[in-house]
């Protein structure tokens, strides 16, 4: 399947994502993504740090800030832009609500 950057990928009814709650997904391009569900809003970043690779999913969330469990680089999940002594942006993906369904860009 070729997934263009236009292209908003089902990702079904997410109402069973808590507050506080993480969720990893695997797009079609092999990419994973994990879902944050902060602050009322539902986040999309990439599954693994941008500095070695390390599952995010096993870092900590606090407020809108993700910290990676192996070398506690932080970014805003909101803009993916870096905190403290974080050195590299981590990738974040748009996500669209549409009649009881989550999409996101690919």
């Amino acid at each position: 399947m070729t997934v263009s950057a236009d292209t908003w990928l089902p990702l079904g009814p997410l109402d069973d994502l808590e507050d506080g709650e993480r969720r990893e997904v695997t797009l079609p391009t092999g990419k994973i993504v994990l879902l944050i569900h902060a602050e009322g809003k539902i986040h999309a970043v990439c599954a693994d740090c941008p500095h070695q690779d390390t599952p995010l999913a096993e870092g900590s969330v606090e407020g809108t800030i993700l910290t990676c469990p192996l070398h506690f680089w932080q970014w805003d999940i909101r803009t993916g832009e870096e905190v403290g002594i974080a050195e590299l942006p981590l990738e974040i993906f748009e996500l669209r609500h549409t009649d009881g369904e989550w999409f996101i860009r690919a």
